[in-house]
């Protein structure tokens, strides 16, 4: 991948660092648990090490203030950061009134069920990748949440039928009316997989949870699909389906919001909300994508939002950019806001607020939703995340924000390295893997040439609208905001690198790099506890309010805000936009808040349940590291062949080096890879311990595997 070696150089020397520290750290707590247990020395000891620090992260999240102070010592020694996004974590505070507790049984109908647990309905699945393969849905993380009535065979042929392989996959269960919000990308309108498609997507739709549906279907999806449409007697079963077991479970009041003439019909709806203008989704058409219609689709209603494509936004951006450059200084010129307007800059966010917004009206109405764009990895997460931000206040907090990104954005693929400008002309896993490429609809377009493009920017000043609306409601504050906004940029932490999971896994970005989140929250702890002045906490955030929400104690966990959308209420981000204008006012009205140093208390419970999630991800960093090495030497990920992405310089173009990219002439030096078999210049060519040579890619792979 020579689009990431400037990662692997820049993190070369602190990917062994890190390993040291990290063993220096585990032995130094290995000889604190043997202090503490007044010196013994059993055998036993190794293996009572990590229920001790689990025991410890308890008491630190349960103790006073001594405790606090242990436990702000405690976080100072672990990259936490990497495992505050925790998949089964995450999947069971999402479906359950008591996180933590068994799963019950799907025949205690006074424990399972809408408002109370749904987790025996939905399940984690790696769908049949081994541990150290990603090869079924490249851009897709390692596991995603899926239906339990959903078997992995009927996923694999789903993925045939979604552009680039991003089958319908599921990021937030509504617990209190049991609503689903999927994602994926566009559907292709030639795929013989439609039909498969079709029945993933009729289980989202939401009619009640039901014993039948929290099983998977014992049929073979092979056999439904050999038989022809017109002989099907019915539709496979929805998760929700009622059957015939009596009425639907209990319904968030919500159902009687749209009238029509078929009850049945209206239960079954899933909406499908299209982020496209309709105009390019029916030109996606020609290209062999499109949208959900037809017979395979007809219980889906698509609604199209209009949120401008990748190209749209950035040519925006770049006039708001050279506003903002003709503006400079305090000279009094005219006619500021309205060439603010005529940017286009702020259509675009309002139109994400009212995408996310409809979003969460339905959730909220016990109506499930399907998010997709093109390829789903731009708009897509830019929604999704938005109106999981505007249902749930765990995501409103420092941890749980950093949840959110992690998880709708980075593990869901977003191209932080294409769009945020890091990565150089060169193959990746998006170009390169025939799972992406073959269903990519937008290749002739393309030509595989870089699109950065300012999408997780956009989507910060998207965030930095509800929380000005909303300054009671979120921890943190509009100056997190512009930190994430300026270290996208930076590539000072890996949490941004490479284009997905897959791409960090096989770069070692995890081992190797620091997390942001670390270090956000690390200062967040010392702003409260007074010890520096308050720049991302927020000290009149509702936490006594927000932990009734955040316990379930209300509202299943629920607690909604709803945003004006409209243009007079939407404001320009001066703050961050401004932050190096020659004005001084710019900067003078953000530096007042930033000299206030005071201890910020929230309520005790709240503080005592993110304590103790900070805590598990500290004893889960220490647990992960030998696995991780493990895995890393072991991946098995197809490593492609080095070639300068352009039509004109592909692959065994034996005049161009594949890593530097320079002209090679006909009297050049010149060598070839021994691995992967491009051709290297001279000073591109590293040579092995047999003196063959390599490439610098396959030479660190090489390392990694010996090690």
């Amino acid at each position: 991948m020579p689009a990431f070696v400037l990662y692997r150089e820049r993190y070369a020397a602190l990917c062994e660092d890190a390993v040291c520290d990290n063993d220096d750290i585990h032995e130094e707590n290995h000889r604190e648990d043997k202090k503490n247990n007044n010196g013994s020395n059993t055998d036993d000891d190794n293996n009572n090490n990590n229920n001790n620090r689990d025991k410890n992260n308890g008491e630190l999240a349960n103790g006073d203030d001594g405790g606090r102070c242990g436990f702000e010592n405690h976080i100072d020694m672990v990259e936490f950061g990497w495992n505050l996004f925790d998949a089964d974590r995450e999947l069971e505070r999402q479906l359950s009134l008591y996180p933590g507790t068994a799963v019950p049984s799907v025949s205690d109908v006074s424990r399972v069920g809408i408002k109370r647990d749904l987790r025996p309905w939905f399940r984690l699945t790696s769908v049949k990748q081994s541990k150290n393969s990603y090869g079924k849905s490249p851009t897709y993380p390692f596991r995603v949440v899926v239906p339990n009535a959903a078997s992995d065979e009927l996923l694999e042929d789903v993925m045939a039928a979604r552009s680039r392989a991003r089958f319908p996959a599921i990021s937030f269960v509504h617990l209190g009316s049991g609503a689903v919000l999927a994602r994926s990308s566009q559907p292709l309108a030639r795929s013989p997989a439609l039909r498969q498609d079709g029945e993933l997507c009729r289980m989202f739709a939401n009619s009640g949870y039901h014993a039948h549906n929290a099983e998977p279907r014992s049929e073979p999806p092979a056999a439904v699909s050999i038989m022809p449409i017109s002989t099907r007697q019915a539709p496979p079963p929805s998760l929700f389906d009622t059957g015939s077991e009596g009425p639907p479970a209990q319904r968030f009041p919500a159902a009687t919001h749209q009238e029509t003439t078929s009850t049945t019909r209206s239960q079954r709806t899933l909406y499908v909300v299209d982020c496209r203008p309709s105009n390019a989704a029916h030109a996606n058409l020609a290209m062999g994508g499109g949208y959900e219609s037809g017979s395979t689709h007809d219980f889906c209603e698509v609604k199209f939002h209009g949120i401008e494509n990748i190209h749209s936004v950035s040519k925006s951006f770049s006039k708001l950019k050279a506003l903002i450059h003709r503006f400079n200084g305090k000279q009094p010129k005219e006619n500021f806001l309205s060439q603010l307007h005529e940017t286009g800059w702020l259509y675009h966010i309002q139109r994400l607020l009212i995408c996310s917004s409809k979003i969460a009206d339905s959730l909220d109405l016990g109506d499930s939703c399907l998010v997709h764009c093109t390829d789903g990895w731009d708009r897509t997460p830019q929604c999704t995340a938005t109106a999981m931000l505007l249902l749930d206040p765990f995501y409103r907090t420092i941890v749980g924000f950093s949840v959110l990104v992690e998880k709708e954005f980075c593990s869901f693929g977003h191209k932080f390295a294409e769009r945020c400008g890091h990565q150089v002309q060169g193959e990746t896993s998006y170009t390169s893997d025939a799972g992406v490429s073959g269903s990519d609809t937008e290749a002739q377009q393309s030509n595989t040439k870089l699109q950065p493009s300012p999408i997780f920017l956009q989507w910060m000043d998207v965030v930095f609208q509800l929380v000005r609306q909303f300054p009671r409601h979120f921890e943190f504050t509009t100056r997190l905001l512009e930190y994430l906004s300026e270290e996208v940029y930076a590539c000072l932490h890996g949490t941004f690198l490479c284009n997905g999971e897959k791409e960090r896994m096989f770069e070692g970005v995890r081992l190797g790099t620091a997390s942001i989140w670390t270090d956000v929250v690390r200062a967040a702890a010392k702003e409260r506890a007074g010890h520096s002045s308050l720049y991302f906490v927020n000290e009149n955030y509702d936490s006594a309010t927000a932990w009734e929400y955040i316990s379930k104690q209300k509202g299943s966990g629920i607690q909604r805000i709803s945003p004006n959308c409209s243009s007079k209420r939407l404001v320009f981000w001066e703050s961050f936009y401004l932050r190096h204008d020659g004005d001084n006012y710019s900067i003078d009205f953000r530096d007042g808040p930033q000299q206030m140093t005071k201890k910020v208390s929230f309520h005790p419970e709240w503080e005592r349940y993110f304590d103790r999630l900070v805590g598990d991800s500290c004893a889960a960093r220490r647990r992960e590291l030998p696995d991780m090495r493990r895995r890393l030497q072991n991946l098995c990920v197809g490593r492609p062949a080095v070639a300068v992405a352009s039509a004109s310089l592909g692959k065994g173009n034996s005049r161009i080096c594949s890593h530097c990219h320079k002209n090679l002439g006909f009297f050049s030096s010149r060598g070839q890879c021994v691995r992967c078999g491009t051709t290297l210049c001279n000073n591109c060519a590293v040579c092995s311990d047999s003196e063959s040579k390599m490439c610098l890619d396959c030479y660190k792979l090489c390392e990694w595997n010996t090690q």
